[in-house]
């Protein structure tokens, strides 16, 4: 009898404070609808990242290949492979815009003064002499060929660093290509019994990348939608649990709750499953919005992503009850609540890969569970591995949502004894 008392008490707490949250539209938005809003604008920002989609990088061009140039006593104005180096970044999707000068970042219509307004991405600069240096028009007193390297330009905005690198890596795998295209054509001017062994002295490594075996390379938003599950944890059941006692309070009702006739800890596992209940809501909108807008394809290994969202989600209701033993009313508990949130989620892999982040920020950033969760399901819904390959994971999700569990209850215990 005292058992089915305890466990109609449990699910009566449980129905009475998730209704509670489905009263508050403050509450649907953070712990329901603002990570699913999200996910909508990140996906329709950058959903075909990965996908084949066309370049967005702005490059300013100034080719000066064209302007008359002394070579060998003579002035030449060939600018063939210049034009030729230009067409080809349209071909490769540079959204190519032609400029007369470098100029300086005051002088508009300059490629100087589109870089600095951010009109521009990189600026690529072609020298006067780039097809006579390539064609080897220069020549020494015996008539022999001089050999010289044409030097391009390459700048980029130092005002974004992150954005800079990427651009930066971007020109100079293209500009290699485009040499590599430019060997070839030059061996071919070659007597035919050297063209092999001048291609090997040009080329003498051969490297094949490409992705593993067996999985296609797929859009970034398939990679983003497993990622949300560590921004559900954070917003849904860290940001719900830190309102359960500071509520109360605001309420005035915590008193009352206190001297009822319901065991602190009844009230606790209540509030738990409606906890527990909120994050899987939040975590089925997620993934069905996934499915439906962006037509991700995933690996649904069910209770293997039941069981990293449960262990996951005891870690953030853990956290926000301590959160919420500590402070004084409802505002507060928001405040730190937000405090923290948004901060943790630049640290566990959802926006963007943890390596290219500073030592300290990798070190932190692993520690948190909610990484683990996310590296989990990363692993188990999109590269389809099998539950043994995130075993360390989960355990580290087990440990630390106990421990962490263990605390906020020793914490809302405590507060019960402050009354």
């Amino acid at each position: 009898m005292k058992i089915k008392r305890a466990i109609n008490q449990v699910a009566a707490v449980a129905k009475t404070d998730f209704l509670g949250v489905l009263r508050n539209k403050a509450a649907i938005f953070f712990t329901l609808l603002f990570p699913l809003f999200f996910i909508i604008i990140v996906g329709f920002t950058f959903g075909n990242v990965g996908s084949g989609g066309s370049s967005r990088i702005d490059v300013g061009v100034v080719n000066l290949d064209g302007e008359s140039i002394a070579v060998n006593a003579t002035y030449s104005s060939n600018s063939t492979i210049g034009d030729q180096f230009v067409q080809a970044m349209e071909t490769a999707n540079f959204t190519v815009k032609g400029y007369d000068e470098y100029g300086n970042r005051d002088l508009n219509g300059t490629a100087a003064y589109a870089i600095s307004r951010g009109n521009i991405d990189a600026i690529v600069v072609i020298p006067a002499n780039f097809s006579e240096t390539l064609t080897f028009q220069y020549i020494d007193n015996m008539g022999a060929p001089i050999p010289t390297k044409a030097h391009l330009e390459l700048y980029v905005d130092p005002t974004d660093p992150t954005g800079s690198q990427i651009i930066q890596q971007s020109l100079l795998g293209f500009t290699s290509g485009f040499v590599k295209h430019y060997q070839q054509e030059a061996i071919k001017q070659a007597p035919s019994n050297l063209q092999a062994y001048i291609e090997v002295l040009a080329d003498p490594i051969i490297v094949t990348a490409g992705e593993e075996k067996g999985i296609q390379e797929i859009p970034w938003i398939n990679y983003m939608v497993p990622g949300t599950l560590g921004l559900v944890l954070i917003w849904s059941g860290l940001n719900h649990a830190s309102m359960t006692i500071a509520t109360e309070r605001t309420k005035g009702t915590f008193q009352r709750m206190v001297i009822a006739p319901v065991s602190p800890m009844v009230v606790l596992l209540g509030k738990l499953i409606s906890a527990m209940t909120i994050v899987y809501m939040s975590a089925f909108i997620m993934l069905l919005s996934g499915v439906l807008l962006f037509q991700v394809q995933l690996y649904w290994n069910i209770p293997v992503i039941i069981l990293a969202i449960f262990l996951g989600a005891l870690s953030a209701i853990g956290i926000g009850l301590i959160i919420s033993s500590i402070t004084k009313n409802e505002e507060a508990a928001n405040s730190i609540a937000v405090i923290i949130s948004v901060p943790l989620q630049f640290f566990i892999g959802a926006f963007f890969p943890l390596s290219i982040m500073p030592e300290a920020a990798q070190v932190f950033g692993n520690a948190l569970p909610f990484t683990k969760l996310v590296d989990a399901m990363q692993d188990i819904m999109t590269r389809n591995l099998p539950f043994d390959a995130v075993i360390p994971e989960m355990l580290y999700l087990a440990v630390s949502g106990l421990i962490l569990f263990t605390i906020g209850t020793i914490a809302y215990r405590i507060a019960l004894k402050r009354i």
